[in-house]
């Protein structure tokens, strides 16, 4: 991956087998690609004002990435945006962002920002929405991040940097409060709540009124049959919703988003994702990974079988 601030940094850096040049003239501006190796030259023509079709172009063709540190408005839209997601992706997310009027103006909504795809491209949904209408609210990204993770998230604070954001983290001695001395077999309930009362705390003392959180059609399918199989309850993962006990409304914009257009969008972008070192996650004791499992089989058999369950439950909602 490289970095750059603007596109003339491009100008003699070697990456792998790639010689980059930039040339301007008169006529039009130009990124040179030479590969000497396999005696290849490619010239691509971009425009000054938006780059980011251009930087597609390259990783597209050689496969290297590269970030600019930052981006002005139209290019985080066309970022955002990327094509042929119109109609999985950001129409599923106007309408549930519509119908359950999730947007008003002059609200303050906290984006819990795991480092997942989910969450950034639940972050990316509100920065379109941001850019392309007229409604005046604000965006806070919160990161929770456990003291004894090891994990670096200053990838997602530069990816919240070129939105135009700045991303508020949370230490947390998460690990001590779920465990303690002895290990749970299953903490995946306990953690979300406690993630939850720490996001509610922050919310309280910042004023914000909203949670956005990044649930998408799969998990809330997934986590209404969990709930039928091993709860013996009708319970649902609400759209939107009001926690009584905090009085902020969370919501959930991928509602109507399914995840494997989630993952292929992600790949698209080559979102900053944070490997998560939850051994829950992939456990074989994982009840939601059992019901994930019995879906991708049902779908071999029907195609829209996340649709038919969804629908079935919308007067849940």
């Amino acid at each position: 991956m490289i970095k750059i601030k603007n596109i003339e940094e491009l100008h003699g850096i070697t990456e792998g087998n790639y010689n980059f040049y930039i040339n301007n003239n008169e006529e039009k501006d130009l990124i040179i690609i030479e590969n000497k190796k396999d005696k290849l030259k490619i010239e691509i023509e971009y425009n000054k004002n938006n780059i980011i079709n251009a930087l597609e172009k390259i990783k597209k063709l050689t496969e290297i990435k590269i970030v600019p540190d930052e981006m002005n408005d139209r290019e985080i839209l066309s970022y955002i945006q990327s094509k042929g997601y119109d109609k999985v992706l950001w129409n599923l997310i106007g309408k549930a962002m519509h119908q359950f009027n999730m947007i008003e103006e002059g609200d303050k909504i906290a984006v819990g920002v795991s480092g997942g795809k989910d969450s950034l491209i639940t972050l990316n949904a509100f920065v379109r929405v941001k850019k392309i209408a007229k409604i005046n609210f604000e965006i806070i990204p919160i990161h929770i991040h456990p003291k004894h993770d090891s994990a670096d998230c200053s990838e997602i604070k530069d990816y919240c940097k070129k939105l135009g954001l700045e991303l508020k983290v949370i230490e947390t001695n998460l690990d001590d409060m779920l465990f303690g001395k002895e290990k749970e077999k299953n903490p995946c309930f306990l953690c979300g709540r406690i993630r939850r009362g720490i996001l509610y705390r922050v919310m309280k003392e910042e004023g914000i009124n909203k949670l956005a959180l990044g649930h998408h059609k799969d998990d809330i399918i997934e986590t209404f049959l969990m709930n039928i199989l091993y709860q013996g309850n009708r319970n649902v993962m609400k759209p939107s919703y009001v926690s009584e006990e905090y009085g902020v409304r969370v919501i959930r914009p991928l509602a109507f988003v399914e995840e494997k257009n989630i993952i292929s969008y992600a790949r698209k972008l080559s979102l900053p994702i944070m490997k998560s070192k939850c051994p829950y996650e992939t456990s074989e004791d994982s009840k939601r990974l059992r019901v994930k499992n019995l879906i991708k089989d049902l779908a071999l058999e029907n195609e829209d079988i996340r649709s038919v369950v969804l629908n079935s439950i919308k007067d849940l909602f």
